[in-house]
């Protein structure tokens, strides 16, 4: 026997209370302003780069797309890692929660890896897709190239902490980590680092921003543990009252 049931969804059944509206601009929101410097940051290297000529910011902006492909696929990995830290953490299962953020570190960190020295060791025959025999293009992009698949690999460690900040609710630490990366470290660096290095320093400009955003993440992360060390002691002996 088959039973069937149907289901209908109205507005007027859904729950839009300030705390539920709260919670869901504490992710919401951060969200939107990391694409908005994702924006700014590619302006801004272009208008940097701009001097340099139109071979340069054709490959600054090969070097972009190539990168971005690879950060799209750890976003991916992450947005089905937020939910589960968010639930372990809601339900006080901080065990769970430690074993979560392993693995998705280790995994996002091994395919950044991969994808980070394929792009390092194979930088001048990828941008050299791009192109047909524009040489300067070649160079800015090689080089820039293997910068960033150098850093790429302390990509997947940064994304997991910048979402799992936001997947705890700490929105503050969530936004000042995301914002990072192609924010607050990128948009100094991307302006004072040309003014000593030259075009090398448009070239190198985010893998720079990657480390320190990454030792951000360190520190963050630090002191993550250390609340959730402390936490973890009452819950147990919670646990064993009843």
């Amino acid at each position: 026997m088959r039973v069937t049931e149907e289901w209908s969804f109205r507005v007027q059944d859904c729950c839009f209370t300030g705390k539920i509206i709260s919670e869901i601009m504490k992710v919401g929101i951060p969200t939107l302003v990391f694409q908005l410097l994702t924006g700014l940051s590619i302006t801004l290297i272009n208008l940097q780069a701009k001097e340099y000529g139109d071979s340069v910011i054709a490959g600054l902006g090969a070097v972009t797309r190539i990168t971005a492909m690879g950060s799209l696929m750890v976003f991916g990995f992450i947005k089905g890692f937020q939910p589960i830290a968010g639930f372990n953490y809601g339900a006080e299962k901080y065990d769970r929660l430690c074993e979560a953020v392993r693995t998705a570190i280790i995994w996002s960190t091994v395919f950044c890896a991969v994808y980070g020295l394929t792009l390092a060791l194979f930088s001048t025959a990828i941008i050299s897709g791009f192109t047909k025999g524009d040489g300067e293009m070649i160079r800015a992009g090689r080089k820039a190239l293997a910068a960033n698949g150098c850093t790429f690999l302390l990509f997947g460690f940064y994304t997991v902490y910048s979402s799992l900040f936001l997947a705890l609710g700490k929105a503050s630490e969530g936004f000042i980590l995301g914002a990072c990366r192609q924010g607050i470290c990128f948009v100094p660096v991307i302006w004072l680092l040309p003014s000593f290095i030259g075009m090398d320093g448009i070239l190198f400009a985010q893998p720079v921003s990657d480390v320190i955003s990454a030792a951000a993440a360190v520190i963050m992360a630090v002191r993550l543990h250390r609340e959730l060390a402390h936490i973890k002691i009452p819950c147990s002996c919670r646990s064993a009252a009843r």
